[in-house]
């Protein structure tokens, strides 16, 4: 039986020698493609988060054409116009009825009132809901102005980091010759097999 796991472990050591050996080439390669990738982040290490904050803050929008990422400008502009352009259509029907609702309830006899088919409490109904509405709004413009600057400023700091192919994790078989049990309880020592994994940043 020894003789048997003597073999298995020899050509499995030669199998492991021969995979190192052609892997060589490629690991130089890799270190090729290192080199270039520090080189590309060392590109944009200049690059400065407060900048693009700050720019998104003056005028939304630009700090993500600091950051080079152009296709998002025109979704900055189109949510917050979206919500702008609502905004002023609720104002308006919310100061219309509600000046409707104003002449309705009116005892002077030269107001004239546009909706005499409709109850006040119909127009007052209109006017907060319109009034509910034109609120969100604001609150959505601004919450979308928010995220314009969190993402300028996020999204220049992620330009800081290495996000290149040599990221990696490899796992590979081991083979541990000496086990822990043998070494605290003086038996002999049995090989076991196990999983390596290698983090490579």
């Amino acid at each position: 039986m020894l003789r048997y796991f003597t073999t298995y472990l020899v050509v499995l050591l030669l199998s492991l020698s021969l995979v190192r050996a052609q892997s060589a080439p490629a690991a130089k390669q890799e270190n090729i493609i290192q080199k270039k990738a520090w080189r590309d982040s060392s590109k944009v290490r200049g690059h400065s988060p407060t900048a693009a904050m700050i720019f998104s803050t003056c005028i939304p929008g630009l700090g993500q054409a600091y950051n080079k990422k152009y296709w998002k400008i025109p979704i900055v502009y189109g949510s917050m116009g979206a919500t702008l352009y609502f905004f002023d259509y609720n104002n308006k029907l919310y100061r219309k009825y509600k000046q409707a609702y104003i002449n309705k309830t009116d005892t002077s006899k030269s107001t004239i009132d546009v909706y005499p088919a409709y109850e006040a409490s119909w127009l007052l109904e209109q006017s907060k809901s319109f009034r509910k509405y034109r609120d969100l709004n604001v609150i959505l413009t601004v919450l979308f102005y928010t995220v314009n600057i969190v993402d300028a400023y996020v999204d220049a700091h992620l330009m800081n980091f290495d996000v290149s192919d040599d990221l990696s994790l490899n796992i590979a078989p081991s083979l541990n010759l000496y086990s822990a049990d043998s070494r605290f309880h003086g038996t002999k020592p049995k090989p076991s097999a196990g999983v390596t994994l290698t983090f490579k940043f």
